[in-house]
């Protein structure tokens, strides 16, 4: 393993958060770690195409390959998926060992470190594009300035967005918001500012016509609505705790179409991979490179947002 990305579902179960607190959740004691990459140090009797040597990164998710999703081409939400790193161990560690048929080559050029943000950015890229049809010159708004929420971004205005609009909350004004404005976006505090008004002014008084939630925040569902014109879209790809109470009766009536989305497919992740070596992504502000040593120190530091996305070098 040459680097490993903290996710926030390893924050949460670092924490042992809800949802990561029983054997079929999560199986303790079990290596987190689902975003990585590395070098190829050695290979099974019957692997063929591989050999040391050749710079991969991997899937975070194990698919059965014969349930209806898997035959249906939609294997990010297999019926019997594995996680890497809460059911079997994963890869903050110096070694680790990967399937073949979830190993991607990590383009030449690439970094690394950057290459094992691929897993994020596949979401971001399964989200904005497989489940969020962007327009040219339509207005977007994230919700959750984290590395999915800023990937999100930069593939909506790869996809033609007129203006992309940022929002955080208190925890994200020292790090967060200030590097989305530094990559190009309109940064807002959603807690200290009113989030139609800021658009309206930006927008000439336009709503969004397509909202993004990958904050994992309940009320950021709620905000979004508000946010979301007569006709547009919702994509969800945040992972929530909570409950969020939506009245559907003005969603009906403007006619807002709400998408959900789940992880990243083998395509999007080659995708990711590319859009990164061409340079058509930068992920490179949002990384902190830290000691794989100092993983208690990180992972505190992270979960006070002190870092939006670190990386872990055994």
């Amino acid at each position: 393993v040459k680097a490993a990305s903290v996710c926030g579902s390893d924050l949460h179960a670092y924490q042992f958060k809800p949802g990561y607190q029983t054997p079929e959740e999560t199986a303790i004691p079990v290596v987190l770690g689902h975003e990585w990459s590395g070098v190829i140090v050695d290979t099974g009797e019957a692997v063929r195409g591989w050999q040391p040597g050749d710079r991969v990164m991997g899937e975070s998710v194990q698919y059965c390959g014969r349930c209806r999703l898997c035959l249906q081409g939609r294997r990010n939400i297999c019926e019997r998926f594995i996680l890497i790193g809460r059911h079997i161990d994963g890869a903050m560690a110096q070694y680790f060992r990967a399937k073949v048929q979830y190993l991607h080559r990590v383009p030449e050029g690439l970094s690394f470190e950057e290459a094992s943000t691929a897993q994020p950015l596949s979401v971001s890229f399964h989200a904005v594009v497989d489940n969020c049809v962007i327009q040219p010159g339509d207005v977007v708004v994230v919700f959750g300035p984290g590395v999915i929420g800023l990937g999100a971004a930069q593939v909506a205005r790869l996809k033609g967005a007129s203006q992309v609009v940022v929002v955080g909350v208190a925890r994200d004004r020292k790090v967060r918001l200030p590097r989305a404005e530094e990559l190009g976006f309109v940064a807002v505090d959603g807690e200290r500012s009113d989030i139609r008004r800021v658009l309206a002014d930006f927008t000439g008084g336009r709503k969004a016509d397509v909202v993004i939630e990958a904050s994992g925040d309940h009320r950021s569902i709620l905000d979004g609505l508000a946010v979301t014109a007569r006709g547009g879209r919702m994509t969800v790809i945040g992972i929530s705790a909570e409950p969020a109470p939506v009245f559907f009766t003005p969603v009906v009536r403007n006619e807002i179409q709400i998408h959900t989305t789940f992880n990243g497919t083998w395509t999007n992740y080659e995708q990711a991979l590319q859009l990164m070596a061409r340079g058509r992504v930068n992920m490179k502000p949002l990384l902190a490179l830290e000691p794989l040593a100092d993983a208690v120190r990180v992972f505190e530091a992270a979960i006070e947002c002190e870092l939006i996305k670190p990386v872990l070098i055994p």
